[in-house]
């Protein structure tokens, strides 16, 4: 992993992310301390959803707007996507 000193605190993280790569990097900032900036994969991402609080209470809101029949099938939806 390269380590990177971050001179501009304005940097664009577009510039980090692209500096970052597949590999990832290690940014140091005076005063800041370092801060690895790694590419996630999709099973780290799965993992981190799953245990979201806020994403598990949108699920538990969501099912329960569902069992209370507010919801819109497939069609539904690709038929509105398809007008809008």
């Amino acid at each position: 992993m390269t380590i990177q000193p971050v001179i501009d605190p304005n940097t664009p993280i577009g510039e980090i992310l692209k500096a970052a790569g597949l590999d990832g990097i290690m940014l140091e900032s005076e005063g800041q301390g370092s801060y690895a900036v790694i590419p996630l994969d999709e099973d780290l991402i799965d993992y981190l959803i799953a245990r979201s609080p806020k994403f598990l209470a949108a699920c538990r809101q969501i099912r329960s707007r569902m069992d209370a029949g507010q919801f819109h099938t497939h069609e539904e939806v690709k038929r509105c996507l398809m007008e809008g």
